[in-house]
């Protein structure tokens, strides 16, 4: 079990700068099989700790600092919102470093991190916008929409829909296809979001989210109806 551990601990912490207990768990059963006990598994993590800690490994619960952001922030927007259903998703984003890379916020159904909640309430009442997913568990019954800041979105609508996906295990539990990572050989149903590889997580939930998006319609490339109905009407050719 020990060599198990290393093994998982190391392939994990090369392809991500931080995992989970149950990252590290579900790997582990990955490698020796569905018959691994977790309270088998936990003994010997705790042995292992008690003595050294593990590259990579994330603390829980994490002790993240929720300074108050200040008002300057409120001239900034994410580009889109991730909402988690537990703690430990919310540390594997925050220690990936994807949210200032994609301008992400990501936040927890319990509140969590409480200054980044009240920026986007404020940021929502103040007429902003941005799409929103949702990632949680297959066990995960809660809807998302009457808790914040989601809340004050639907309180503030606007003119603009809300653009919004459900990205969650559905309650049966999923393949790894559903991740983009069909490398995993599990016959057993993915049902919890730690199963899955943090980095691939991450990346599966970023790039969901960038995608809901709207286009620039000047990005648009011409077409040559566009272009022929222009010259018809008088326009100039760029």
């Amino acid at each position: 079990m020990r060599e198990a551990i290393a093994r998982c601990a190391a392939h994990l912490h090369a392809d991500a700068p931080g995992f989970t207990r149950r990252n590290l768990f579900y790997a582990v059963r990955r490698m020796l099989g569905a018959d691994v006990a977790e309270i088998t598994f936990d003994v010997e993590l705790r042995r292992w700790l008690s003595r050294d800690s593990i590259p990579g490994l994330l603390p829980a619960p994490i002790p993240w600092t929720s300074r108050r952001l200040s008002r300057e922030w409120d001239a900034y927007f994410p580009a889109a919102i991730v909402l988690v259903d537990r703690q430990p998703i919310l540390d594997l984003f925050i220690a990936s470093g994807v949210i200032p890379k994609a301008r992400l916020a990501v936040v927890c159904i319990d509140g969590s991190p409480r200054s980044v909640v009240a920026w986007l309430k404020r940021g929502f009442r103040a007429g902003r916008r941005a799409p929103i997913v949702y990632l949680h568990d297959a066990a995960t019954v809660v809807y998302p929409f009457m808790l914040e800041p989601l809340a004050t979105r639907v309180r503030y609508p606007g003119q603009e829909p809300i653009l919004y996906r459900d990205l969650g295990v559905p309650p049966r539990g999923a393949t790894s296809a559903l991740f983009d990572e069909p490398a995993y050989d599990d016959p057993e149903p993915i049902l919890e979001l730690e199963a899955v590889a943090p980095t691939t997580l991450v990346r599966y939930a970023s790039r969901a989210a960038l995608a809901l998006i709207p286009g620039d319609p000047n990005m648009l490339p011409l077409t040559r109806e566009g272009e022929r109905q222009r010259l018809l009407h008088g326009g100039e050719r760029a």
